[in-house]
């Protein structure tokens, strides 16, 4: 499971940086097909957001077929397989490290 955090002083908004999360939570493996993610309302309450920012998120992802949504019951990792581009993973895995050492105590 990803833990989701927000850089408030990145300038990316909210909704973008939920969706980018989730993605890098599929392409690195640390989410998996079928697992559920926190409910709109729950993850809004845990990142202090409005829920209408995590429901944007989730539609995105959605639209794209990364997520499935099942009602009364949540929201899902697909099953469906994405290809991913070198040049597309290597960014997500720098933005990763980055978003590590920006969160790390070290700072």
């Amino acid at each position: 499971m990803v833990k989701f955090k927000l850089d408030l002083k990145s300038g990316v908004p909210f909704h973008r940086q939920i969706v980018e999360q989730i993605r890098s939570g599929i392409a690195s493996n640390q989410l998996f097909p079928g697992e559920q993610l926190p409910s709109v309302r729950e993850l809004a309450e845990n990142l202090q957001v409005n829920p209408n920012t995590v429901r944007k998120a989730y539609s995105e992802l959605k639209i794209r077929g990364m997520l499935d949504t099942r009602q009364g019951t949540g929201t899902f990792i697909s099953h469906r397989k994405f290809e991913i581009g070198e040049d597309k993973l290597e960014h997500m895995l720098q933005l990763s490290w980055v978003h590590l050492w920006l969160s790390s105590s070290w700072i």
